[in-house]
This record gives C-alpha cells, structure tokens and sequence, in this order.
C-alpha cells in the first residue's frame, strides 16, 4: 500500500510537514532540511519520517555509525567530545559524505596517547582545517621564503617533503609551550611566522600535543606531509574532497614525465585529453563541433576501442613526455613575465600554472578573479 501524502508547506527557508497527526518544522540549515527537501520534491513520502529529526537524519546520513543520544553524538558507541558535534552538523547539513570523518576516527584510534587524542578536537575546531576522504587533516605552516623552517632554517618544506622525527622526542604536555617537533597550526598562526604558508597534510595518528598558549591554534605533530603552497583563503572547515582537489588544478605536485596538461583546440578554445596528439603537435578537442566530416580525429572517434601493443605504448609514451616537456618549457616561459604580461594570459593558463607549475593549493578558487590570481602567482614566485 502506497503511503499518503501528508500536509505539507515548503519555503527557501523552512518545511513544515504533519505527520501521523503531529506538525514538523524544519528550518533551513538544519541537518534534516536538505534530505526533507529532496523527499519532497521526489514524493517518496515513505521516507519523510527519517528526515523530520536531527537524530533520524544523522543516522540516516551517517549509515548508522553516529548517532545521537541527549545531545551528545557517539561513532560506534564512542562518545564524540562536544568540540567536534558542531562539525558533525555540518557535514551532514551540506549533505557531505561522511566517509572523512569515520576514516579519521579509526586513524585516530592509532595514537598511543590519550593526552594527545584529547587535545586533538579543540585545535579541529579553527576555521580552514578540513578532513581528507583518507582521515588525515590539512592545517598550515609558516616558512622562509627558501621553504626552510622559521625555527631551524635547516628542515626542508618544499610541495611533496616528507618530514619525521622519533615521537617520543617531543613532548605531548600542553603547559609546555616550545618544545622539539615540527609545528602546524591554524592559518592565523601560521601567517604569524612568515608571509610563506604552505598547507599540510597531518595524520591525527602523529599529533603529539596542542599546547593551551595561543589559543591552542599551534600543534607539535611528529610527521607531516607538504601538500602545496596557500592560495590566501582559507580551506574549507570540514572537508577537502577528491572533487575540490581536481578543481584546484589537481594539486600533485609537477612531474614533467608522467603529468601533463592540454592546450586549447585551435577551433573551438577548449581543452582536451592528451590522447589525441596531431602530427605538428598540436592538441585538438575530440569533442570539437566544428571537425568536420574526414577529420583524423573524427574518423578516430568511430573507431572501436583497440588494445595497445607494447610498441604503441612506447610511442604513446615518447609522445607525451615531449609534451609534458613542451609544457614545461610554457611554465618556464611564464616564470619570467611581470605582473602586467601575466595580466594578459588567459584566467585557464594563470590557473595551469598556479596549480601545476607553483603547487599553490586551492588555485582554481581564489577569489578576486585574475587581479587576485596574479598577485598570488607573484608572491610564490618570490
């Protein structure tokens, strides 16, 4: 038997649902809203119910791993400190996956101190300090304009360095403001060193300590991972997804050899895979309407798919290492233009070279358009 459809009213700002005799009001930016909306709109009325609570949507959201009992979220049955219940609503509020935030407790779980786990939630609460789909967290460290530390000068901070040191070297006491260990924190505290940030990837297993002096916005960790350069924004306060990071001009450090971009087609302005390279070299999108009938690539395009054999491979291969060379002699070119030559390339190729060619994380969303990009590109160059 289908179920009825209940009363209901719908605004931008609010839904308001009788259920079995009983009004719902829900308000936009609950954690319910977005799910309720969607039901709605969809008329799947059986499945109202589980959206008209907090503690039905989280669970519901959450595939049954969270829950919430008199206000207070639990993962697995573990209680979950109140400093990170704010984050959890967040999450399921942008209907984000909550895959970050299960991967990060197990890694969690992994630190031999409890201390430190404790200390852990206050510090995640800073604005910009996401959760990676693998459980890690990205914070930001403050550098000389060499990548040398601010402290030593001597520690190497370039995009891809990884950095270790024996963890029962560094004390995990938080009335303990300097100690030994490699310093993250949040972005005020890390613009606090230097005008250089870099942004780090920390797993929560190496934190070691979150001193209670600067408002616990620092943190000694035992190993990080340098992830790129900062854009001027700040990341985002809960996750840093696979999509954010292919829209930030994937920001895997360049490899000339095994990386490689595409050039505008020719006809049509937009860019393409770098499978399809024309003799002269030059890119050309498949995709292009105005090919026209008898076009190589066009004929290419109804060709059934084949199997490569070694010695296609190796050409494959020889042909996309001169392009990634080609690229890098583009980006070479481009280190050398003032800020009023860069002003006239295109937003795409400032954004190429920001993300690919600088490791600037975040490049394809700095806000403020070319003008911001520009300065930016200017200020990692430096």
């Amino acid at each position: 038997m289908a179920t009825p459809t209940p009363p209901y009213t719908m605004t931008n700002d609010s839904i308001t649902v009788v259920w079995e005799g009983k009004p719902h009001v829900v308000q936009r930016g609950s954690p319910q809203f977005t799910g309720l909306r969607k039901v709605i709109i969809a008329e799947k009325w059986n499945q109202v119910p589980k959206h008209l609570t907090i503690a039905k949507s989280i669970k519901d959201w959450a595939k049954g791993k969270v829950t919430l009992k008199d206000d207070t979220f639990f993962i697995s049955g573990t209680r979950i400190p109140a400093d990170i219940n704010s984050r959890i609503v967040e999450m399921a509020t942008k209907g984000e996956d909550p895959t970050p935030l299960f991967n990060f407790w197990e890694r969690l779980q992994r630190n031999p101190s409890m201390r430190s786990v404790e200390q852990l939630w206050p510090f995640l609460m800073h604005k910009g300090i996401p959760l990676t789909k693998e459980g890690r967290f990205l914070a930001y460290k403050g550098v000389q304009e060499n990548f040398k530390d601010a402290h030593t000068g001597t520690i190497d901070n370039k995009p891809g360095m990884v950095n270790k040191m024996p963890r029962n070297q560094i004390s995990d006491d938080p009335n303990h403001a300097c100690h030994e260990g490699f310093h993250v924190g949040a972005l005020s505290y890390a613009q606090s060193f230097s005008k250089r940030v870099i942004i780090c990837e920390v797993d929560p297993e190496h934190v070691v300590c979150v001193p209670y002096d600067s408002s616990q916005e620092k943190m000694r960790v035992c190993e990080y991972t340098v992830k790129g350069l900062h854009n001027g924004s700040y990341l985002p306060s809960t996750t840093y997804t696979e999509n954010d990071a292919k829209a930030d001009a994937e920001e895997e450090a360049y490899d000339p050899e095994n990386d490689f971009l595409a050039e505008p087609c020719e006809e049509c302005g937009s860019k393409i895979p770098m499978d399809y390279v024309s003799e002269d070299n030059r890119y050309h999108d498949i995709t292009c309407t105005k090919f026209e009938e008898g076009h190589p690539l066009e004929e290419e395009k109804k060709k059934p798919a084949k199997k490569k054999k070694g010695v296609e491979k190796k050409k494959e291969h020889k042909a996309l290492k001169k392009a990634g060379k080609q690229l890098a002699k583009s980006f070479s070119k481009l280190k050398d233009l003032t800020m009023p030559e860069l002003m006239g390339e295109t937003i795409d190729t400032l954004r190429d070279y920001a993300g690919k060619g600088l490791k600037i994380v975040g490049a394809s969303k700095i806000p403020g358009g070319k003008t911001a990009l520009v300065a930016i590109i200017m200020k990692a160059r430096n």
